[in-house]
């Protein structure tokens, strides 16, 4: 089964509206804090050569605007025209020098040892390449800089919770149909593989899980999917959690190392 992308252009200049579906609600009230708070606390302990960041597959720009907030230098870089449009404006009317491109993972336009970070969130999931683009994302990091990625583990816990609940059945059903195919999620080992052949080091692994017991999580997923719950409502009726469990979704990092250990 293919994965859908079109809805990317055709709500793209939604993404920092409330208005734009829990696709990209949850992403910006959810996934967005959980993951930067995680990937700030990495970088204080890690460190990495500078502050030149990609943001790979940047889609509106939440995570890029994070980052610039702290003080990156960030680009960022998506195949969606509208996304990177919508993700330009928002950057103007905050005042933050973001530089957007319209491109992909899996050729991006830039020279060997570009960036001392690359982010790349919630895309690995949705390429028809993820091994090209992890080959490319480390192409494009200098010696010592770090990969930051999430992606969803291919378990019948994430079927379940990311395919069934939230895409398919009626009832909770709030994602785009086929935003998510299961087939193309990643399983941890995969990626690691991945990351050891294009000379990235892996480090720590840790898991996304929702805050919620799963009666608690049923309930507010059909209130979302009937508009009972909206906007920045999400965040608390939808928190997410770190966890050791990577049975649904997993963030990580990893450095780039010439000739490391495959």
């Amino acid at each position: 089964m293919k994965i859908s992308s079109e809805f990317y252009e055709t709500l793209g200049r939604l993404w920092w509206s409330d208005d734009a579906g829990f696709d990209f609600t949850s992403l910006r009230y959810s996934v967005n804090p959980l993951r930067c708070a995680y990937f700030e606390r990495q970088l204080a302990q890690l460190g990495a050569p500078g502050k030149a960041m990609l943001d790979v597959g940047c889609g509106g720009g939440f995570l890029a605007e994070e980052f610039a907030r702290h003080g990156h230098n960030v680009t960022g870089i998506d195949p969606s025209a509208n996304s990177v449009a919508a993700a330009r404006e928002h950057a103007a009317q905050n005042s933050l020098s973001i530089q957007y491109h319209v491109g992909r993972g899996e050729s991006l336009p830039f020279p060997d040892g570009s960036f001392d970070i690359v982010a790349c969130c919630d895309v690995l999931e949705h390429v028809d390449d993820p091994n090209q683009v992890i080959h490319e994302v480390s192409r494009t990091l200098r010696t010592g800089g770090l990969l930051l990625y999430d992606t969803v583990n291919r378990t019948i816990v994430s079927k379940i919770l990311m395919i069934k609940l939230w895409q398919d059945w009626n009832l909770t059903g709030s994602f785009h149909l086929n935003t998510h195919v299961w087939e193309k999620f990643i399983k941890p080992h995969e990626l690691t593989g991945m990351m050891r052949s294009a000379d990235l080091v892996p480090g720590e692994m840790r898991g996304m899980l929702p805050q919620k017991n799963p009666a608690a999580l049923l309930c507010a997923l059909w209130r979302i999917r009937t508009g009972r719950i909206r906007g920045g409502a999400i965040a608390k009726e939808f928190a997410l959690r770190e966890a050791d469990d990577l049975d649904v979704s997993y963030m990580g990092w990893a450095r780039k190392q010439l000739g490391a250990a495959r």
